[in-house]
């Protein structure tokens, strides 16, 4: 209790330094808390979506140059298909060029059929199939841009040629993907003949078959693409979770980035904390003389200063990770990463790795300064100028 009472007034001495020093900490603990959940979310992506049975269907040419609707039909006849959907991507804006939204167009009557994982109330499927402007969106779609069930909301695309306008019906509870945009195909094959656009211009981005059992997947997959092999749209089918995992690959090794920043985050505080710390261990080396001339060993002395260097890295990396999870705790969109499939959310696990790495840090940084202090003697500390 005494060297705590020592370690406490010891900080309060240099207020100045030991706040500039434990924001330093904060700052960087925030970062890195941040950064070190992105490879736990995508693990969390990968893993809801690997559960769905849900298999995608590109076309085998370019994952973007689209696969006729009918397709489905042929698909339906396929063993263990429980049903299958054509989805038209629609990149669309909101309010501003910057305020981008994934939309999907699908169709009504499939919705309950092929997303049971979404969780969506009976009430909010009969008004999606009854109301022809009907538009469900993820929870962090809905909190970034404040809708509300019973909004209008409208976006913009085609080059802010095509403006619909939606209403809002219901919220997705789930959080596979909480930036998902949904409304109805039939809808905006009308909005689109309006302006002069013909379905056949606008193909579905892919077809969604959702499969009975696990077991299924992998023949669907393989009757998939033999069926239309050698056609004119010959598909690349995949699971869920590999589309997923395939459209974060396309922004490159995101892991290796999250680990080499970390790395660079690490070095960066370590050299600024150890600055601070041998600064004020200068400092201390009179009073260290002191205590060692009462007769205090020099362990008592080592933990007082190292508790001292500790006590500001853990404030800092305490307040470092708890903006972290106040601002990420309930999930954040990364849609400029991942577009509708990226969102963040840090956790308790990685707050906690964060201040241990904090803590480590301002002990690792004050090792040597204090190490030295220990090594000048009571006389020469006196004689030192600080």
């Amino acid at each position: 209790m005494q060297t705590l009472h020592l370690v406490l007034r010891y900080v309060i001495r240099q207020p100045r330094r030991a706040i500039l020093t434990m924001l330093t900490f904060a700052v960087a603990t925030f970062i890195f808390t941040v950064l070190a959940a992105i490879p736990g979310s995508i693990d969390m992506i990968l893993k809801k979506t690997a559960e769905t049975l849900r298999v995608y269907s590109y076309n085998a040419d370019g994952r973007y140059l689209g696969v006729p609707a009918r397709d489905c039909r042929t698909i339906e006849k396929i063993p263990g298909v429980v049903g299958c959907m054509p989805m038209v991507v629609l990149r669309a804006t909101y309010q501003q060029a910057s305020e981008i939204v994934q939309a999907f167009a699908l169709d009504a009557d499939k919705v309950a059929l092929m997303y049971p994982d979404y969780n969506l109330a009976p009430q909010v499927v009969e008004q999606f199939s009854s109301i022809r402007s009907a538009a469900v969106a993820g929870r962090l779609l809905m909190r970034k841009h404040g809708w509300k069930v019973g909004d209008v909301v409208t976006l913009r695309g085609d080059s802010n040629r095509l403006d619909i306008k939606f209403t809002m019906v219901g919220e997705i509870p789930a959080s596979n993907y909480p930036n998902f945009f949904m409304f109805r195909r039939d809808y905006l094959v009308e909005a689109e003949k309006a302006i002069g656009i013909p379905e056949e211009k606008h193909p579905a981005g892919f077809l969604v078959s959702r499969v009975d059992s696990a077991s299924h997947v992998a023949p669907v997959i393989h009757e998939i693409d033999s069926a239309f092999h050698n056609s004119d749209y010959e598909t690349a089918s995949m699971t869920e979770s590999e589309a997923v995992s395939g459209l974060m690959s396309t922004v490159g090794d995101l892991r290796g980035i999250v680990h080499a920043v970390s790395a660079v985050i690490a070095l960066t505080i370590f050299l600024i904390a150890a600055t601070s710390m041998s600064m004020m261990v200068r400092e201390r080396l009179r009073d260290v003389a002191v205590f060692r001339a009462l007769g205090f060993n020099q362990p008592y002395i080592a933990r007082m200063l190292l508790g001292e260097c500790a006590l500001i890295g853990t404030a800092g990396g305490a307040l470092g990770c708890a903006l972290a999870l106040w601002q990420f705790g309930s999930g954040s969109t990364l849609h400029s990463v991942m577009e509708s499939a990226g969102y963040l959310t840090v956790t308790y696990g990685a707050a906690l790795e964060a201040i241990l790495g904090a803590i480590a840090i301002s002990l690792l940084s004050a090792a040597i300064p204090v190490l030295g202090a220990m090594r000048v003697t009571p006389a020469d500390a006196f004689r030192k100028t600080i």
